[in-house]
């Protein structure tokens, strides 16, 4: 089996209804590198090319709806995103608890995952969780827990939840997430070092369109913004960054555990060699670049460690308040509380995971590490 640029295009052109095709041409040059990388690696099952049809198709067809959207509104290009937070760190450290914590505040606005792929129109104020979008979404959930149980307990975001960025970088083709589902050997090292300006353009532009109904000081979750933290502050300049900290042995562990988990959903194999080849290197780049920008800009960091927010969530979610200048209210302790009582942690299931399953060893990944535990002597746990 095969898919071609033309079909991702007719497909993205029939979704919407004949929508003309996105402003800028940034978006080719990422969905032309993954259509070579599926015809060369040939390990996409049947429901694997049709998953990576609907997903390309979504993508392009949603970057078609922004784009419209914003010519029919041209005011909203001239609104401002003030003060947003981002949260970032190695996958597996604590950044999903911290969005989620942050998110259970009235005063605080991300991403929902419904709105991910219905930016267009925005909610009705007010109305972010009772949009029919929402409720049609929020009607899956049991239904993606039964089919991924496994993927499940390392990491689910319902309907009606925060989720991350990956999503709309993805509508220019510039995603981590499009990397790590399936085996792509050159768009995997192509997006470590190639340039984000037009994905994070879109990113705000996406958000532009959210605030304009329901507003709020945004905070967004993507560990992989610390592969592109330097974009972060080119694109939004009096951007603030959480970073969380964790075992980084323990974190890449669970992060091998949950992407090799959901794998074998399109491909033959969870690819163990694709992810022994080339995962080490993101996750050091998740930590050196962060580590770099954050020696230059220390003022516009806050170090989260892990086992602190584990050990007293309510008490770290305080300093980080503190830290941002930012009131901390009754309203805002008894949403978090709320939040905490209604999500214990293993809610859906233990996520069990070794480095060992992957045919690597703690010694294989110290060259990686070596640098940011020089820097940053977490807490060592068993992996």
């Amino acid at each position: 089996m095969s898919l071609t640029f033309q079909q991702v295009v007719e497909g993205a052109r029939a979704k919407t209804g004949g929508l003309p095709d996105p402003d800028c041409d940034s978006w080719r040059e990422g969905l032309e590198i993954l259509l070579k990388d599926h015809a060369n690696q040939q390990r996409l099952t049947e429901r694997g090319w049709a998953s990576v049809r609907n997903r390309y198709v979504d993508c392009l067809a949603e970057r078609m709806v922004v784009d419209d959207y914003h010519r029919r509104h041209p005011e909203l290009a001239s609104q401002p995103i003030e003060r947003p937070v981002f949260i970032l760190g190695m996958p597996r450290t604590g950044t999903t608890m911290v969005s989620y914590l942050m998110e259970s505040d009235p005063a605080n606005r991300t991403m929902l995952r419904w709105e991910a792929y219905n930016l267009a129109p925005p909610a009705a104020p007010g109305a972010l969780r009772t949009d029919p979008r929402c409720l049609a979404e929020v009607a899956k959930d049991e239904m993606i827990l039964k089919a991924a149980a496994k993927v499940a307990a390392a990491h689910f975001e319902p309907g009606d939840s925060p989720t991350e960025c990956v999503h709309l970088l993805a509508q220019d083709f510039r995603s981590l997430m499009l990397a790590v589902v399936t085996t792509t050997p050159t768009y995997h090292d192509w997006l470590l070092f190639t340039d984000m300006a037009s994905a994070f353009e879109h990113r705000k532009r996406a958000m532009q369109i959210m605030q304009s109904t329901n507003p709020g000081r945004w905070v967004l979750k993507m560990p992989s913004d610390s592969l592109f933290v330097r974009q972060i502050f080119k694109t939004f300049p009096d951007a603030r960054v959480i970073w969380t900290h964790r075992d980084p042995y323990a974190a890449a562990a669970s992060a091998f555990g949950m992407r090799g988990a959901s794998r074998p959903f399109s491909e033959v194999d969870a690819g163990a060699d694709y992810m022994r080849r080339h995962f080490p290197l993101q996750f050091a780049l998740h930590l050196s670049r962060p580590l770099e920008v954050s020696k230059e800009r220390p003022q516009d960091f806050y170090h989260l460690y892990y086992d602190s927010l584990i050990a007293d969530p309510l008490a770290e979610m305080q300093r980080v308040y503190s830290w941002l200048g930012d009131d901390w209210t009754e309203a805002s302790e008894r949403a978090m509380r709320g939040w905490l009582s209604d999500n214990p942690q293993n809610k859906h299931g233990k996520h069990v995971y070794s480095f060992e399953e992957w045919g690597l060893t703690k010694q294989d990944m110290e060259p990686y590490f070596s640098d940011y535990l020089r820097a940053h002597p977490v807490e060592r746990t068993k992996a």
